[in-house]
């Protein structure tokens, strides 16, 4: 019996063998799972961890965009964009919300386009970042502070320019004296008069003549380059940079080039101090967009003008300008009465009074929805120190018609308008700037879609910064940053 049960012994070692390594085996498999679950937390957590990057990415994206784009550029659209590589690549779409005010006021969403009378206060950017099927969104809202320019050029012209009879434009560091004609077709002429012009002539999509050309005695210290054609056609002619034709021919049949030519077409021209070189690759001349000045008040308020003159008649506008009639005691001449504008609002003609005689305390802005006619001998005397002088017809005119007719938006300066060197202007009209005096002392710009300059005009060129016009950029003040569901 005793060796029975002996024998009945035989087997426990195979099953104590199978329990230990089934145990074995469970806790092989809980610490199998808690690796993989580990893993997978780590997984999830990297991937969440590059979504909430990837959306600040989209973040970083939009405060660079705003700091380095054009306004005139901005886009209201969403921006997608690729973080990071494998094995979690990130991805972000960063969606803005302009607004015109400072706040982020839903009611004043900004509808597009952006314009110089439509520009963003503020924006909201909605990045949503995503690394795997993982999601994460961050928001940043930022309030915009609009930088203002001046526009670039001594004389801008968007149809055509025309200068005959003496006139003399200096630079205001160097020879920086640029005139621009711009629009497409637009010619530049110089057919008669003694001139000096200490900048470059650039027609970026037009012509120098015909059928003049340079046809004149005139000293042209920069260079001249067009889209078209160019010609010189006068013995006293003097260009001391390049002469160059993008996509047509130059002509220098009298005259002197002291630096090289450029020309796509056509022979090389005569009377070319340096190398001659025949390419069509050369490139567009230097160009900017015409300006569209308009009026919007808030940007004349954040400019410092406090005293704000609307008149629906241009003879009690003038009154107050000068000071004159029921004006005398509150006017504009003469008197302390802060920086000014006066806004003309319908399609009149602003004339001065016969040798009428404006001293400025203050800066003052005419700006007008008709035409600036300064035919009588008129002075505007600036005090210390300096005081700009805004002479504006407002963007768009439906048309053009001569001056002295309905519809005119025209500006001109004749019969001895004097400035004094205390008095830095600026002159703006969507139609024709005629400036034609006797001003030794006129600094500042003129802009007008026909230029026509003569009579003795001398102008000292100054970039003048035109509240409201020529947004340049922005600086940010970023009010938040946080996750969003």
């Amino acid at each position: 019996m005793l060796i029975r049960l002996r024998h009945d012994e035989e087997g426990i070692a195979m099953v104590v063998s199978l329990m230990v390594a089934f145990v074995v085996m469970l806790l092989a498999t809980v610490i199998l799972g808690q690796a993989i679950h580990g893993s997978g937390r780590s997984a999830y957590g990297r991937n969440r961890l590059t979504a909430v990057s990837t959306a600040e990415a989209g973040l970083d994206y939009w405060y660079n965009y705003l700091q380095k784009t054009s306004p005139s550029s901005y886009t209201t659209s969403a921006i997608a964009g690729t973080v990071g590589s494998a094995p979690a690549v990130g991805t972000f779409t960063a969606t803005p919300t302009f607004y015109t005010d400072s706040a982020g006021t839903a009611a004043n969403t900004l509808i597009p386009p952006i314009t110089s009378s439509n520009v963003p206060l503020s924006v909201k950017i909605k990045s949503t970042g995503t690394a795997n099927a993982i999601t994460r969104t961050m928001e940043s809202f930022i309030t915009l502070r609009p930088i203002y320019g001046g526009f670039q050029g001594a004389l801008i012209a968007n149809s055509g320019a025309t200068f005959g009879g003496n006139f003399t434009v200096n630079g205001n560091s160097g020879n920086d004296a640029d005139i621009f004609v711009l629009g497409t077709g637009a010619v530049f002429n110089v057919p008669s008069g003694l001139e000096s012009i200490h900048g470059s002539i650039y027609v970026p999509a037009g012509s120098v003549g015909p059928p003049s050309g340079i046809g004149t005695q005139v000293h042209i210290y920069g260079q001249v380059w067009a889209n078209g054609s160019v010609l010189v056609n006068h013995p006293g002619a003097l260009i001391d940079g390049n002469i160059s034709s993008t996509t047509s021919s130059v002509t220098v049949s009298s005259g002197a080039v002291a630096g090289n030519a450029y020309y796509c077409t056509g022979s090389a021209p005569s009377n070319v101090t340096g190398t001659k070189n025949s390419t069509c690759t050369l490139g567009p001349p230097p160009t900017q967009s015409f300006p569209q000045v308009t009026y919007v008040q808030s940007a004349w308020v954040s400019a410092g003008y406090t005293n704000f003159q609307t008149f629906s008649d241009c003879t009690a506008a003038r009154n107050y300008v000068e000071s004159t009639g029921a004006y005398a005691a509150t006017g504009f001449s003469g008197h302390n009465v802060g920086n000014t504008v006066v806004r003309i609002t319908p399609g009149c003609e602003y004339e001065n009074s016969n040798n009428a005689t404006i001293t400025m305390n203050n800066n003052l802005a005419i700006i007008t929805d008709g035409e600036i006619n300064l035919s009588q001998q008129s002075n505007w005397n600036g005090v210390s120190p300096l005081k700009d002088l805004f002479m504006i017809s407002t963007w768009p005119a439906a048309t053009c018609p001569a001056s002295g007719t309905a519809g005119s938006h025209n500006i001109t300066f004749g019969n001895l308008t004097q400035t004094n060197n205390l008095v830095e202007t600026f002159v703006y009209t969507p139609c024709t700037a005629s400036m034609n005096n006797n001003n030794s002392s006129f600094t500042g710009q003129v802009i007008g879609t026909t230029l026509s300059i003569g009579n003795n005009f001398q102008e000292n060129y100054k970039p003048i910064v035109v509240p409201g016009a020529n947004l340049t950029g922005y600086n940010q003040d970023i009010a938040y940053i946080r996750e969003v569901a």
